[in-house]
């Protein structure tokens, strides 16, 4: 009898051990429907900075006023007399765009500009109460005329401007020297500068007047309700003065009224 009890009892121990070793094989199957949790890996620093970043893609947008038929005003031109290269120097750029939306540049992305007819002018010879003499187109008006300025203007305004031109000395100290003059140029290119919303000037440049050593500028200007604005500040060291050969006028007769200039800076004495 107790050969059967130890008998059964090795056979319940037998039957628990197998069942226990059947529970750890046992594979555990995920839900229909339900997605297995991710693995996740370690990444290193390493990896991630040795990673090339992707190059930015380019974006090229316009202002919502832009107009892609809109005209481009002449480019500037001298006459053979003056070659001088400063019109197409380096660019200074102020645009009432800046900062927000980018815009075309001018002339690569601007439209086929429609040109202008060529204005001609008759010139007669005019002493200023300066004392200097030079050749004015003949039915201009004078606004000023005194000891330190002379000024001139076109009576017909085109494209909602008049042209503008300017002599003035102003008397500086013997030690006032040649190089003095940019600081000059540039002070007066600041001031104008605030007639406008839209503003691009060039290189400065040597040039001469009064058979006196100078340096001049070019700019571009557009106003508040969008008139366009070419013209150049011309300053000269002149004994003990300072002289300032200057005009602005309508950007689409640039060319014209650059013949203007040349005219009286190679005529005045």
């Amino acid at each position: 009898m107790c050969k059967k009890h130890a008998a059964l009892a090795l056979l319940i121990c037998l039957t628990v051990v197998l069942l226990c070793g059947c529970a750890q094989e046992q594979t555990t199957y995920p839900e229909a429907g339900t997605a297995p949790a991710p693995t996740q890996q370690a990444v290193r620093q390493a990896d991630v900075l040795s990673q090339p970043t992707d190059a930015p893609q380019v974006v090229v947008e316009f202002p919502e006023d832009y107009d892609p038929n809109a005209e481009s005003e002449e480019e500037d031109v001298t006459e053979e007399e003056d070659t001088d290269t400063g019109f197409y120097g380096r660019v200074v750029v102020n645009s009432k765009y800046a900062g927000a939306t980018p815009i075309p540049l001018d002339p690569v992305d601007m439209p086929t500009p429609t040109p202008r007819p060529d204005l001609e002018f008759e010139y007669e010879k005019f002493t200023t109460a300066m004392g200097y003499t030079l050749d004015v187109p003949v039915g201009w008006l004078v606004d000023q005329n005194d000891a330190n300025a002379f000024v001139v203007r076109d009576p017909e305004m085109r494209d909602n401007a008049n042209a503008v031109f300017s002599l003035t000395r102003q008397g500086v100290s013997a030690s006032y020297r040649v190089n003095d003059l940019k600081a000059e140029l540039t002070n007066q290119l600041n001031q104008i500068q605030r007639n406008y919303v839209g503003w691009r000037i060039w290189q400065a440049d040597k040039r001469s007047l009064l058979k006196s050593d100078g340096y001049y500028n070019a700019y571009r200007g557009v106003t508040y309700d969008d008139t366009l604005v070419r013209g150049i500040v011309h300053v000269a060291l002149v004994n003990r003065d300072v002289v300032t050969l200057s005009f602005s006028a309508p950007g689409y007769y640039n060319t014209s009224y650059q013949r203007v200039y040349n005219k009286m800076r190679n005529t005045i004495q």
